[in-house]
């Protein structure tokens, strides 16, 4: 008697495990699908195509700050 339920409970599982995995890859159209219906920008639409220009008359100022534990030799 326990050797029958317990290949019932392996093989149930099983069956959530392959479940899981199958939802998994399941979930990357369900999060298209909410971004398109709910107006979620969630991916990027593409390469930037926006003007960038380089400030020549900014200059930057860059320091680097380090400090060491007391116990540090």
């Amino acid at each position: 008697m326990a050797e029958i339920s317990m290949k019932k409970l392996v093989t149930r599982l099983l069956l959530v495990v392959a479940a899981m995995f199958v939802f998994g890859f399941a979930l990357v159209p369900i999060y298209d699908v909410m971004c398109k219906a709910l107006g979620i920008n969630g991916k990027t639409g593409g390469q930037y195509s926006g003007e960038q220009q380089v400030d020549v008359s900014r200059q930057v100022r860059v320091q680097f700050l380090s400090t060491n534990a007391i116990d540090m030799v």
